[in-house]
């Protein structure tokens, strides 16, 4: 049995780079029975800058920077809500009370948790998900954080390793730049098992931009930015302990810790998973989870005086051991294991003789080794990283003309070896990608209300020795208060690693053949439509969008033959076009109902021959209700997800003639709310739907036929779990 290695870590909040002092302050709703309530995603921002603007968290808190010049003009809207302006003549702490739009007689009003919130005011497309959004299901960690979201698509990667990937805009998750708080997080050797290293008890909030989005966040945002914010010292509980367990025999236990007094201020966060039962629901003589032991732990101090300083570590280590059970005839072996360990720091000072100037440094130092086997295919790997972030931010004249600029390096030393079905076997292969650039961003409002984000950056990479320009650019309308109106357009550049990013794929007997890689280029263009409105005195929101990504260059994964795995240069067209439809309505004082509709339309040329792209659906759609009692003691979530067809590759032992059938799946959860505690129980995949044969050859695994990549539906079956939350605030 493998040591348990023991990690520390130190984490911190996210810093605003821009760092100035801050006007702090919480908001509420008071009922007639003289009870507050905090409310969740209310807008705080200056009415001289409303895209500078904030939400107020899950406790009704929120911080925003000090204006410019005083006395300015604080603004504290919420839908249903009188909007409310106060004079701010000083820095100092501010309690609003909002009060609703509509009087009613004879009603005790209790506000609603606006859990997932579209914005208006920034020129991004920007979707907030708050606790109480993840919290409606069991959000063991990032993967699983979006079955009630429609934007993010999230389905297991092959059969035996447990693996996770994401899809967005058509696209996976290699092409979405994911951040903890605006830092980097997955890439190179994460981005097979990252999003299952972040606990979901561990997020605030999510934010998730659509399209290619700033450009200070660096080069590789394609199809937009999932971005992650902790738990901050002065917003999480003092202590807060979180168990599950599955019907599986999966136990999770997380526990946080927050200091809040003192000039350092800084949250501990540990985790632990534990899932030794083999289980084997479609007898085909492999497991369907595999075995696993995560350890995990993050540490974050805070200074905040008249400059913020922010030092953050993390470590943990997980092991996954799957493959055939006990005593099969043709015995596979699946031994995936991670180490990582990470050290970044944030920095940031205003210059208080000039008001709205300010700048900012980040760095980040990342170790990761892995090892994954795949029966014979065995593949070894450390990626050792730095980056450096540094930021300037001044105006032009006046602050409706912002401008920021800086300068940002990335170097990722990858040390590699695999040895498998592949045409020359790779022994300690050596390579550094080396990317140092400069970027400029200009920002406009106007008080017509037309905002508009205009960038570009030019990055160097050594590997080719080329410079690459990218420009951006958001432009945001608002013909109405509660209407907004966004184009975007952008290029994005990305540097592949082919192997850590595919690792799902060796899970079969295809000989793979690499050619030279070149990096990958390519263009993202959207509209999107967000409008607010009221009916029967009821409120809603409707959402749509359309984005196209265009590829100069992409690099093709091949498995259009059964045998072979083929990686090279587009030669051809490639292309992904997605629209998406979402609609939400409270039903009544208690219900709330959630409408998503996506359709996906993504095409590459394979040697050739132009054809859908494989195992991703032309259709989904999501139908979400909840329903909550008064101060939300009871709380019932019900979630059905529609996955359409998918193309299949053709492979003679797969009953599946070219397309997969369109299918459903339903979840629920129940919460039951205590004074520091809840108790929830829920199910997921209610109706037991599983892949079919999901395995192939399962039964002889030296055959050339064998492949448990192609993944298109659940491999396990129906699953219940139970959990709780402690939290002393």
């Amino acid at each position: 049995m493998k040591k348990i290695i023991f990690l520390i870590a130190i984490f911190f909040p996210f810093l605003s780079l821009l760092a100035q002092s801050e006007i702090r302050g919480k908001v509420v709703e008071k009922l007639e029975n003289g009870k507050e309530i905090p409310l969740v995603g209310a807008n705080v921002y200056w009415k001289n800058d409303p895209e500078a603007g904030v939400i107020t968290d899950n406790e009704g808190n929120y911080s925003i920077l000090e204006p410019n010049t005083y006395p300015s003009k604080l603004i504290i809207s919420f839908i249903g809500y009188k909007t409310h302006i106060e004079e701010v003549k000083r820095l100092s702490s501010l309690y609003v009370v909002l009060l609703p739009s509509i009087e009613l007689d004879d009603v005790d009003i209790n506000s609603k948790k606006n859990t997932t919130k579209f914005s208006t005011i920034n020129p991004l497309n920007i979707q907030t998900l708050s606790t109480g959004e993840l919290e409606k299901a069991a959000c063991c960690n990032l993967s699983e954080s979006f079955s009630t979201n429609a934007a993010v698509d999230v389905h297991f990667s092959d059969a035996v390793s447990g693996a996770k990937k994401i899809e967005m805009l058509g696209l996976y998750g290699v092409y979405t730049q994911i951040t903890q708080e605006n830092m980097p997080l997955i890439q190179g050797l994460s981005s097979a098992y990252g999003l299952t290293y972040i606990p979901g008890t561990w997020i605030e909030s999510i934010q998730i931009i659509k399209g290619s989005g700033s450009v200070v966040n660096g080069f590789e945002s394609l199809t937009g930015q999932i971005n992650l914010e902790y738990y901050k010292p002065t917003s999480a509980p003092k202590l807060f302990w979180n168990g599950y367990v599955n019907s599986h025999g999966k136990l999770e236990n997380n526990l946080l810790f927050a200091k809040k007094q003192g000039n350092w201020k800084s949250n501990l966060f540990t985790h632990v998973t534990y899932f030794k039962n083999e289980y084997d629901h479609n007898h085909d003589g492999f497991l369907d989870m595999p075995t696993q032991t995560q350890f995990n732990i993050l540490n974050r101090w805070e200074y905040q005086g008249d400059y913020h300083i922010g030092i953050t570590a993390r470590a943990l280590i997980d092991d996954r051991i799957g493959g055939t059970i006990n005593g099969a005839v043709s015995p596979y072996l699946v031994d995936v294991h991670n180490e990582l360990i990470e050290l970044s720091t944030k920095t940031g000072a205003l210059q208080k003789n000039i008001p709205g100037k300010s700048f900012g440094l980040q760095t980040l130092f990342r170790r990761h080794y892995q090892t994954a086997i795949f029966g014979i295919n065995n593949y070894k790997a450390l990626q050792e990283r730095a980056y450096l972030n540094f930021l300037r931010q001044t105006y032009i004249g006046n602050t409706d003309h912002k401008l920021m600029y800086g300068i940002s390096y990335s170097a990722d030393r990858y040390t590699e070896s695999f040895v498998g079905h592949i045409d020359d076997t790779i022994t300690d292969k050596i390579h550094s990608d080396l990317i140092g650039g400069f970027f400029s961003e200009y920002s406009y409002k106007s008080k017509e209300n037309l905002s508009i984000v205009s960038g570009v950056r030019s990055d160097y990479y050594n590997e080719l020795g080329k410079l690459y320009i990218l420009p951006r650019v958001n432009v945001k309308y608002n013909p109405t208060e509660k209407t907004a109106v966004r184009l975007s357009a952008g290029r994005a550049l990305r540097i592949p690693n082919m192997l850590s990013e595919n690792i799902s794929l060796l899970a079969s007997n295809r000989s793979i053949v690499l050619t030279e890689l070149s990096p990958e280029i390519a263009w993202n263009y959207g509209i999107n439509f967000n409008y607010c409105f009221r009916m029967f005195s009821r409120e809603g929101t409707i959402n749509t969008d359309f984005y196209r990504s265009l590829f100069e260059n992409q690099i093709v994964i091949d498995i259009e033959e059964q045998s072979r795995l083929l990686f090279y240069n587009l030669d051809g067209s490639s292309y992904s076009n997605s629209f998406q439809f979402d609609f939400a309505y409270d039903l009544s004082e208690r219900f709330d109902v959630r409408v998503s509709y996506k359709v996906n339309d993504v095409k590459t040329t394979f040697e050739g021959i132009h054809k859908k792209v494989p195992l991703i659906p032309n259709q989904r759609g999501l139908f979400n209700i909840s329903y909550a009692t008064y101060f939300d003691k009871l709380v019932i979530d019900f979630t059905t997800n529609y996955v359409g067809e998918s193309r299949i590759p053709q492979h003679e032992l797969n009953e599946i003639n070219c397309y997969s059938d369109p299918f459903y799946l339903f979840n629920s959860q129940i919460t039951k709310r205590f004074r520091h505690f809840d108790v929830y129980i829920g199910m997921e995949n209610i109706s037991d739907y599983r892949q079919k044969n999901p395995i192939l050859a399962a039964d002889n695994t030296s055959s050339e036929l064998f492949d448990a990549s192609l993944i298109y539906a659940p491999i396990s079956g129906r699953m219940g779990y139970l959990g709780f939350r402690f939290k002393i605030k």
